[in-house]
C-alpha cells in the first residue's frame, strides 16, 4: 500500500485550489483504491510562520524534528513522514507562495538540521494554480517548493500549470484527468538562471513552458 498525501496551501477554504486537491483527491483514490490517501487544506489548521530560533539545530535529547512551536505543524508533520507521494496544490501570489503555504515550507527547516535530505528521495508533484494574468509567471512559486521540499526528503518530479484553466468555483476542464493534465512538465524545465548559471544545474534557461 502507498500512502499519498495531498496538500491544499491556499488559505481560501473554497475555490480554485481547493476545488483542484479534491479532484485530485478523488482521482487518486479511483486509480489505487488499496492506497491511503490524506488531505491537508492549510487553510484549515494553524501554522505560525517559523520565528528564526534555531531550537532546532541543537535539539540533543529531543525529538529529531522538534520545533518550539506547538500548533498544527505537529499532526501535518506526522502526515508528512508517513506518505510515500506528495501532491501540492498552490495558488500564485506575486509569482511565489501565499503566506499559509510559504509558513509551511519553511516550518520544514527542522528536516535541515536532522538531515532527511540524505535520505531516499520521495516523489512530489506540484500543481500551479491561478487566474491568469500575471506577466512574472510562477517561477518563484516552483524554486521555493523544491527547496524546501529536498530538505524534506522529496524530489520535485513534475510541475502541473493550471493557470487560467479552472474556474473560480473550482471546476475542472471537462474529461481532464487531475493527475496527467494541467499542462505538465518536469520540474527541471523550471530554472533559476544567475551570474553563475543554471540552477538546477543540467537544466534549460527557458522558464515556464
Amino acid at each position: 500500500m502507498t500512502n499519498r498525501l495531498v496538500i491544499c496551501g491556499s488559505p481560501r477554504a473554497r475555490g480554485r485550489s481547493a476545488g483542484l486537491s479534491e479532484a485530485v483527491r478523488l482521482a487518486y483514490e479511483r486509480a489505487f483504491p488499496a492506497d491511503r490517501v490524506d488531505v491537508v487544506r492549510l487553510s484549515d489548521v494553524h501554522i505560525a510562520p517559523c520565528t528564526g530560533c534555531e531550537a532546532c539545530a541543537s535539539n540533543i535529547g529531543r525529538d529529531e524534528l522538534y520545533c518550539v512551536i506547538a500548533d498544527d505543524m505537529v499532526r501535518v508533520r506526522l502526515l508528512l513522514n508517513e506518505c510515500d507521494e506528495l501532491a501540492l496544490v498552490s495558488p500564485v501570489y506575486f509569482a511565489g507562495a501565499p503566506a499559509q503555504l510559504k509558513s509551511f515550507l519553511d516550518r520544514l527547516q527542522p528536516y535541515f538540521h536532522a538531515n532527511w535530505r540524505a535520505k531516499p528521495k520521495r516523489p512530489a508533484h506540484l500543481h500551479v494554480v491561478g487566474e491568469g494574468g500575471d506577466p512574472h509567471g510562477f517561477g518563484p512559486l516552483v524554486g521555493e517548493v523544491r527547496s524546501a521540499l529536498a530538505v524534506a526528503g522529496f524530489s520535485l518530479a513534475d510541475v502541473h500549470d493550471w493557470v487560467g484553466r479552472i474556474s473560480d468555483g473550482g471546476a475542472l476542464p471537462a474529461g481532464v484527468d487531475p493527475l496527467s493534465g494541467g499542462r505538465a512538465h518536469p520540474a527541471s524545465a523550471y530554472t533559476c538562471a544567475g551570474p553563475d548559471g543554471v540552477h538546477p544545474r543540467g537544466g534549460s534557461s527557458t522558464g515556464e513552458a
